[in-house]
């Protein structure tokens, strides 16, 4: 559908272009490195929700919308769908990258310990500028911390057979940058989507299974920022090596002891959740939502929203959200137009009886 009415309007458009531009240009002197390190959280965020793994223009593209996650992830997709795919990489084994916080609710004792790592969960949230004792971390005089290697808390009940294990017989990942998933929707591609998805839209399915649409009330097994070696096979050796590494958050969330369809025991069942960068928060709803979707004994009633695939995969994406809301203030002259025509005939034809 073309709109005519908007014939003429080039002018004012660039000029609201300009005029945005200019509102922005008081953060025009911050430095990428100050909002990569100052401004870590949002811009990982950005990395998660835009799907692709970049520190740096993560963010440049905070910096270039004003702070709005929203649109800075749709700067990261955008660009991300500019980029030549040139092979695929196996896939990343949270539990056995380096930690820097790993936590269990489920335990006091795990092995490795507790490690709180950096947290703002105990952090008093009072505007004001608090002084600090005088002391310095290990991290800030540069010393070398040995690296942290500690398997998953619920490694021990893994081994001993006791948490369920999901039938997942694909022959290869689901890939939703390329095809759209229909009904039944493999394992894969809703994990995919999720991951990807948007951090509140994420938290708030999740918490309707929490709050009343549902049964799932989780205990944290493991939740893990930590840094991943990402690998690649060499083009002309044809041998793994190690072309970097991503930081990442993990999350295994157990949910209640059920019976397993395989073989009728009662097992634990677990919902796992990733994302790119540190983001628990999101971390955690994914895999709240993992369980409901797996696990049909989380269901309540008929309103479940957590617990149906087709909701979540097609509701969590906040580009894809932002960009049909947002698409309501482009001209609409015809259509609005059209439904009053209807109206007013309809009206006379009322008055007419």
């Amino acid at each position: 559908m073309s709109y005519v009415a908007i014939k003429g309007g080039a002018e004012a458009i660039r000029r609201s272009k300009r005029f945005f531009q200019e509102e922005l240009e008081g953060g025009a002197g911050i430095s990428e490195e100050q909002l990569r390190l100052g401004l870590r959280f949002a811009c990982d965020r950005v990395m998660g929700e835009g799907a692709l793994y970049t520190e740096k223009l993560a963010a440049e593209a905070v910096k270039r919308s004003g702070g709005d996650l929203l649109e800075a992830a749709f700067y990261v997709r955008a660009h991300r769908s500019t980029c030549q795919r040139v092979g695929e990489t196996p896939c990343i084994d949270s539990t056995g990258a380096r930690v820097i916080r790993r936590i269990s609710a489920a335990f006091k004792d795990v092995a490795g310990g507790q490690i709180l790592g950096p947290s703002c969960d105990y952090v008093i949230r009072l505007l004001k500028t608090l002084r600090r004792d005088g002391t310095r971390s290990d991290w800030e005089k540069g010393a070398a911390a040995p690296p942290i290697y500690v398997p998953s808390a619920l490694a021990f009940l893994r081994s001993a057979n006791r948490v369920i294990r999901l039938d997942n017989r694909e022959a290869a990942p689901f890939d939703i940058t390329r095809f759209s998933p229909l009904p039944p929707y493999p394992r894969s591609a809703v994990m995919q989507t999720m991951a990807r998805g948007e951090t509140g839209a994420l938290l708030a399915f999740a918490y309707t299974s929490m709050r009343g649409y549902g049964d799932v009330h989780p205990t944290i097994g493991d939740l893990r920022l930590a840094t991943a070696p990402l690998f690649f096979t060499h083009p002309f050796t044809g041998k793994q090596v190690q072309i970097g590494e991503i930081r990442l958050t993990a999350c295994e969330t157990a949910g209640s002891f059920q019976r397993d369809r395989r073989d009728g025991k009662v097992r634990l069942s677990v919902g796992y959740g990733f994302s790119f960068g540190y983001n628990e928060t999101k971390a955690i709803a994914m895999s709240v939502l993992d369980l409901a979707m797996s696990h049909a004994t989380f269901s309540v009633g008929k309103h479940n929203l957590a617990a149906n695939p087709e909701m979540i995969v097609h509701h969590v994406d906040g580009i894809a959200s932002m960009g049909f809301t947002n698409h309501f203030k482009l001209p609409h002259y015809v259509t609005f137009q059209a439904d009053l025509q209807v109206f007013h005939q309809a009206e006379q034809h009322d008055q007419a009886k």
